[in-house]
């Protein structure tokens, strides 16, 4: 099994964002705030020479966390025919050692209601109350002290 995860442009990323997160809507509404700064780290998972997951880390301040140096996880997304292989996992494995590279104190998300529980396993925790994103869904805030 042939697996590579790697940085990669943020036009990669655009066409899974679509795909998975997204459903199908058009690729202006994948593109998130912060996309193009040059501190953004886009990460492409290869499987068997394929890219079959993504995910993306963005300097951005939470509220919730003063005074901490902060990074947030954006649009992580492995593709269906892909998924229930721990794909997943390996993505999430090399977002947080990037995290802990780049001396972040803490990562942090706003995670999807069904996938509260895949990140409880990396040790993340909730904080606050279910919310609500306009045309994406139910979320909850979700971090890590690194």
């Amino acid at each position: 099994m042939n697996i590579e995860i790697k940085e990669v442009d943020v036009a990669v990323v655009l066409s899974i964002r679509q795909e998975v997160l997204r459903n199908g809507k058009p690729i202006r509404m994948c593109k998130m705030q912060g996309d193009e700064l040059p501190s953004s780290i886009h990460l492409g998972l290869f499987y068997e020479n394929k890219l079959a997951g993504i995910t993306s880390l963005m300097v951005e301040a939470h509220p919730e966390f003063p005074d901490l140096s902060q990074l947030r996880l954006r649009g992580m997304a492995v593709l269906p025919e892909f998924q229930k292989k721990k794909l997943g996992k390996l993505l999430m494995e090399e977002a947080i050692s990037v995290s802990q590279k780049k001396h972040a104190d803490i990562l942090w998300f706003n995670a999807r209601e069904a996938a509260v529980g895949f990140y409880e396993k990396f040790g993340f925790s909730v904080r606050g109350n279910l919310f609500n994103i306009k045309d994406v869904g139910d979320h909850f805030l979700m971090y890590k002290e690194l």
